[in-house]
């Protein structure tokens, strides 16, 4: 009988993961950004798979990770020695798992679906820090919700809709910025993007510029979205 149940439960979520997984593939052709407050996220249906901008207020700051972990060893320099170099560091998960950055980042995932239980899972927490004149490739958002924050400086994102996929790929951003939604993000200005955009991401303020990136999938894609 025991074995039975645990057949047929394998069977329910293996059809689950199917049935999220084409779901995945799925985007709002007509999307738009909405700018929220935070508590108004409890109330977005995130099946219209819209983009949203609002502030998650965090004391997490350039300043906050020079005084906590400068001495922490990353790649055989010192964390302080990285963050003051000239070299940006653009979505790096190892400082995060060295620090415990995360925990007083402490964003709640459970807001980003509209089930009654959390189904969501953090693939991976994230961090870059921009130096000078940078502009980012063009980055794919694979998972199903893709957050970044920006813990200290100025930033322009370009947001892609994926209906444009075909002009943009291979492209550099003088030719596709015409396709993309422009915004200026400041300090815990955060964003979080639906599965299929694209976005690029350019320094303005030519400082330090500090941003937390979480990538989110749910307990049926999470094995799909770590292996593609």
């Amino acid at each position: 009988m025991l074995f039975f149940i645990i057949q047929i439960t394998i069977i329910v979520y293996m059809i689950f993961c199917i049935y999220f997984i084409f779901d995945l593939k799925k985007y709002n052709i007509n999307g738009i950004i909405h700018n929220l407050k935070q508590d108004d996220l409890k109330n977005v249906n995130w099946e219209d798979l819209n983009p949203i901008i609002f502030n998650y207020k965090t004391h997490i700051d350039f300043n906050y990770l020079l005084k906590n972990y400068s001495n922490i060893q990353f790649q055989n320099k010192s964390i302080k020695e990285l963050l003051t170099d000239k070299n940006t560091i653009f979505r790096n998960s190892e400082i995060i798992e060295k620090t415990n950055i995360n925990d007083p980042f402490n964003f709640n995932t459970n807001i980003l679906n509209n089930y009654s239980f959390n189904i969501n899972i953090i693939n991976k927490q994230l961090l870059s820090v921009i130096k000078n004149n940078y502009i980012s490739s063009l980055e794919y958002c694979k998972f199903n919700n893709n957050l970044i924050s920006v813990l200290d400086g100025e930033i322009t994102i370009y947001l892609f809709n994926p209906k444009h996929k075909n002009d943009i790929l291979n492209k550099n951003l003088d030719i596709i910025k015409k396709y993309a939604h422009k915004y200026y993000l400041v300090k815990n200005d955060t964003v979080i993007i639906p599965p299929n955009w694209y976005y690029i991401i350019t320094n303005n303020d030519n400082k330090n510029t500090v941003l937390y990136h979480i990538d989110i999938s749910n307990i049926f894609t999470f094995h799909y979205n770590y292996l593609r």
